[in-house]
């Protein structure tokens, strides 16, 4: 087993897998990565399989030290990366020798980087998941981010130099949308300025759901609230206030605010690289476009690395 010691956490550094899948009806939520596509790139470049833990790394890096010589891999957003004097850029993996210092020294683009060790991060198997959950303090690291003085295990594996053959961190403004569940409540007016308006993220923003500042989408004139009921990652709520708030894994499983939209899937990964103050439009799209665009995402995905 190889390590690797936390020397300082950073804003928000938690381990993350795919998540937990089939418990919402106990409460308990998906969670995982909010970016799978940067994750999935950040185990390719090590050789782990999809599934495998690995850091979640929020706005502000760490400072980690590796304990052990092992790989290691880097996707997602560009915080500034650095090993000892040496830039480290997303899309590419390394070879941490012993000493080696990990740190990361301001936001270049988007929000959330990960960090992957080959074989794995080891913590405990909690429902099927190796991932933090922050609400329930469960999962991952003690359930909860880490902390000075943390030593992570991780399996260790052959890995070589690789780089990502296409960005591995997809940061836009446009947000692509799909009619929502109770679009019909709303106005044809509203659902046209909802994809003229112009919005920023709110700093009241977490794993839970992105909150955007702008024009009000009036909520008002609605008979009440929806009737409570599962909601879907990347929803598009309309509280009483008329702001909207796109939720995220952390979601709660019910609720009763209209849905006016959805983000599509393909899109998921935009939303995990948004940070307070981003500029957010909105697009609607058909549902052919919606899998086309997912389609291609995979296909990225299945492209192979580039030895370095």
């Amino acid at each position: 087993m190889l390590r690797i010691k936390v020397l300082r956490p950073g804003l928000l550094t938690t381990v993350q897998d795919m998540g937990r899948r089939g418990y919402e009806h106990l409460g308990i939520m998906v969670g995982g990565h909010l970016d799978d596509y940067a994750a999935a790139w950040a185990n390719r470049l090590v050789n782990n399989p999809p599934g495998s833990a690995l850091l979640e790394i929020t706005l502000l890096g760490p400072e980690l030290e590796a304990l052990d010589d092992g790989w290691a891999a880097l996707a997602g957003a560009d915080l500034g990366a650095y090993i000892g004097e040496s830039r480290w850029s997303p899309g590419h993996s390394r070879y941490l020798k012993t000493g080696d210092r990990i740190g990361f020294s301001g936001i270049k683009r988007g929000a959330r980087a990960y960090l992957a060790f080959a074989g794995g991060i080891d913590v405990p198997d909690i429902l099927g998941s190796r991932s933090t959950d922050l609400v329930s303090k469960f999962g991952g690291f003690e359930g909860r981010g880490l902390k000075p003085g943390d030593v992570l295990n991780y399996h260790g594996g052959e890995a070589q130099l690789m780089a990502a053959p296409v960005e591995s961190g997809l940061c836009r403004e446009k947000i692509r949308i799909l009619p929502g569940v109770h679009l019909t409540r709303f106005s044809q007016d509203t659902w046209n300025r909802l994809q003229t308006a112009n919005f920023r993220v709110s700093p009241h923003s977490d794993r839970i759901g992105i909150r955007l500042e702008g024009d009000a989408l009036s909520a008002a004139s609605l008979r009440g609230d929806a009737i409570s009921e599962g909601l879907a990652i990347g929803s598009i709520e309309v509280p009483p206030s008329g702001e909207l708030l796109i939720l995220l894994k952390s979601r709660g499983s019910i609720g009763g605010y209209p849905t006016i939209a959805h983000v599509i899937q393909a899109d998921w990964p935009v939303l995990a690289q948004l940070k307070p103050g981003d500029r957010v439009h909105l697009r609607g799209v058909s549902a052919v476009e919606a899998r086309e665009a997912l389609e291609e995402q995979r296909t990225w995905l299945n492209l192979d690395p580039t030895p370095i």
